[in-house]
């Protein structure tokens, strides 16, 4: 038999083969563009789309083009507020809304990571100090750092020396000024010496690199940071000219405008008593602002409500959402109520600070309440944030501290301005002379025209 010969290819008929695949394809493709023509989906339902992704992957659409990027963080960016559990070492999170499933009493909470745990140094004193758009605003001695849990942003941006003494209790926030585009550091700190370091009240600016004292005519009775409602900061005071005492004077809840850096008062509800209403805590409800106030705060039988404004700057939308008046939950001042949010089946979530904090849940409808469990029940703060892909401004504060050349301008009550200037590094900040801050202005001002 004769056996067939192997066929050597024509490198010829392979060249017109791939030719007549690529004329197949194009037809394919002109066909679905074809049938297809210009898709575009409105924008509404785009947002809706984006917003089921997790912000991780909004991160990563964020580089598909300019246009993406701005609708991405324009609106799709919002979500239902997380709480964070977060301590020294160690932070986590949970969704209210995670509460309502199988009617579980314990936190179901995932771990978050700390960034500071890489700070090579012994952290004295630590202290969350404010939330705004998904940046939380802390302090680490006498350090101030932005975070962004979302993003893993974590920036060191101000230093102020004072927040290094212990002696010192802290009434603090961060608010967003949007007229200069900047984030503003508010702290009310009280010397537990009067005699030694008084009470003032201090605004940072991470732009020009300042603490500026400001006039504040109110005494503040506790040591929380202040909610963010309608893009202001909110504390609640005393006024200085009460005779009584700063815990048992009628509370005024006030706020802070960020762009006339001064603080202006909230039309309160009517009163329990004749004098005014002793107040517990402030948070945010569903974006409004909200209160507890006692009816007897040196009592450890009081009656506690939970009020709601539902129209901001409206005082008739002052509503009662519940009372609490319990023997088998006590509340004195030394623990205040903080409302957290709603779980899913509208159960409001309250932060009690007492003893390192914990966190019950009131049903409104048969007026019940019930105490959540948390992983390691000790936790140094108990927050509500709301996840942004928010990075803030850098103006390099963290590269001038790591070569030494960083100082930032403290104006005291008597208006004169120190400039402040670390000795040596984790050296302690002071003020240098009169004539030197004007000769180190100076050569400041000359060193960037030269670098520019």
């Amino acid at each position: 038999m004769e056996r067939k010969r192997n066929r050597v290819p024509d490198p010829r008929s392979r060249s017109a083969e791939r030719k007549r695949r690529g004329r197949k394809e194009k037809n394919y493709t002109s066909e679905a563009e074809s049938c297809f023509p210009n898709i575009i989906l409105p924008e509404d339902i785009v947002v809706e789309i984006l917003s089921r992704l997790s912000l991780g992957s909004l991160a990563r659409f964020t580089c598909v083009s300019k246009q993406w990027c701005s609708l991405i963080s324009n609106r799709c960016t919002t979500r239902s507020p997380t709480v964070l559990l977060i301590s020294k070492s160690r932070a986590y999170s949970f969704s209210p809304h995670s509460l309502d499933r199988n009617h579980r009493k314990e936190v179901h909470a995932k771990s978050v990571y700390v960034p500071w745990n890489k700070i090579e140094k012994y952290i004295n004193k630590f202290r969350i100090l404010g939330s705004c758009n998904g940046l939380l605003l802390m302090h680490i001695d006498e350090d101030v750092f932005l975070w962004n849990p979302s993003t893993t942003f974590f920036k060191k941006m101000l230093a102020y020396e004072e927040l290094r003494d212990q002696g010192y209790g802290v009434c603090s926030g961060l608010c967003y000024d949007s007229t200069s585009d900047e984030y503003k550091a508010v702290l009310a700190l009280a010397h537990e010496t009067p005699d030694y370091g008084g009470e003032f009240v201090v605004v940072g600016s991470f732009r020009s690199k300042s603490w500026t004292v400001i006039d504040f005519p109110y005494m503040l009775p506790s040591e929380n940071m202040g909610p963010i409602v309608n893009g202001n900061l909110h504390w609640f005071a005393s006024h200085k000219n009460d005779l009584v005492s700063r815990f048992f004077s009628p509370h005024q809840i006030i706020f802070f405008n960020a762009q006339l850096d001064k603080f202006e008062e909230v039309p309160m509800p009517k009163p329990i008593g004749e004098d005014g209403d002793i107040l517990c805590g402030l948070g945010v409800l569903d974006g409004c602002l909200c209160m507890s106030r006692s009816d007897c705060p040196g009592d450890w039988k009081s009656n506690v409500e939970v009020l709601i404004m539902k129209e901001y700057g409206v005082k008739s939308s002052w509503t009662i959402l519940f009372a609490v008046s319990d023997d088998r939950f006590a509340f004195t001042l030394h623990r205040p109520l903080v409302p957290l949010g709603y779980t899913k089946n509208g159960r409001v979530l309250i932060k009690v600070n007492y003893r390192g904090g914990y966190i019950r849940a009131f049903d409104l409808t048969d007026k019940s309440h019930r105490r959540i469990s948390i992983p390691e029940h000790h936790y140094l703060h108990v927050i509500v944030h709301e996840e942004s892909l928010i990075t803030p401004t850098d103006y390099n504060w963290e590269e001038e501290d790591l070569k030494g050349v960083a100082t930032y301008v403290q104006d005291s009550s008597h208006s004169r301005k120190m400039i402040m200037k670390k000795g040596g590094r984790g050296g302690y900040w002071r003020s240098l002379d009169y004539r030197m801050s004007l000769n180190y202005e100076i050569m400041s001002s000359e060193c960037e025209s030269d670098s520019e």
